[in-house]
């Protein structure tokens, strides 16, 4: 094996072992540009019943279409492994 290879595989895994920095998702380094209220204010927000509702609603729509969806999409593939298999036997 070459040094070089072996110098590189060396570095990589020294830079993979590293401790990672989760700014993406830390709440102090959010961007507050464009609000012109206090982050306070934002979380002391509530939502209505009639709100919170619609929101339940619109989850429950979107699942059923996935679920759906999934079925649909299992059910062709099942169905051409099926013929697939049927002819390669026959």
């Amino acid at each position: 094996m070459s040094f070089g290879i072996v110098q590189s595989m060396i570095i990589s895994l020294r830079n993979n072992s590293r401790k990672k920095e989760l700014i993406h998702f830390d709440r102090r380094s959010m961007p507050l540009k464009g609000l012109k209220v206090e982050f306070g204010e934002l979380l002391k927000r509530k939502a209505t019943p009639e709100q919170l509702e619609k929101i339940r609603n619109k989850i429950k729509q979107e699942e059923k279409t996935e679920l759906i969806k999934n079925i649909t999409i299992i059910l062709m593939l099942s169905i051409i492994l099926i013929i697939g298999v049927k002819f390669l036997i026959f």
